[in-house]
């Protein structure tokens, strides 16, 4: 049990750092958060994350989207979790130990964990070259897209847009 605290703040403390050395720089960290959704690579403003933590119990709801997984409760507070592979119109995360839950911390909504594939780790987009951006770009909630020096394909994920698509909004 120890263990999995130390790890819980030991990811805090390291994205609070980033985001505190975002702050005092005055400009936006070119770090972001990559993780594996699907087949597709995804990077993430360590702004727009709370958290990331391995899969707690999820409670099923009844009566709504396959993608939506349901609720969880993470240290009292109650997450509506959604599979963004699913969402996204991939196949269904398959279960893993990589597998995490990542808690949303947006301007427009709270309370909202998207699970994913896994991790990469982080990765700056100034090291990254942007590509043009094309109708996957828009289905997949990307800002740009990018590649990196090993010609892999990113989407930087736009959360706030995520988070107010209407689809998103009512899994039912």
């Amino acid at each position: 049990m120890a263990k999995t605290s130390n790890l819980r703040e030991f990811q805090e403390a390291i994205l609070a750092k980033l985001k505190d050395a975002a702050n005092h720089s005055g400009a936006e960290s070119s770090s972001r958060l990559g993780v594996v959704v699907g087949a597709k690579r995804f990077l993430i403003n360590l702004n727009e994350v709370k958290e990331v933590l391995p899969v707690p119990p999820i409670l099923s709801v009844p009566l709504t989207k396959p993608w939506f997984l349901g609720t969880a409760n993470v240290r009292g507070n109650l997450y509506n979790v959604s599979d963004l592979a699913q969402f996204l119109n991939m196949p269904p995360t398959a279960k893993s130990v990589n597998n995490r839950i990542m808690l949303l911390s947006t301007e427009t909504t709270a309370q909202v964990a998207l699970l994913v594939d896994g991790l990469v780790g982080l990765r700056s987009v100034q090291e990254m070259h942007a590509e043009p951006g094309n109708d996957e770009s828009k289905k997949l909630f990307s800002k740009q897209r990018l590649s990196d020096v090993d010609g892999n394909e990113w989407f930087e994920l736009d959360t706030e847009v995520l988070v107010q698509d209407k689809n998103f909004i009512q899994p039912i």
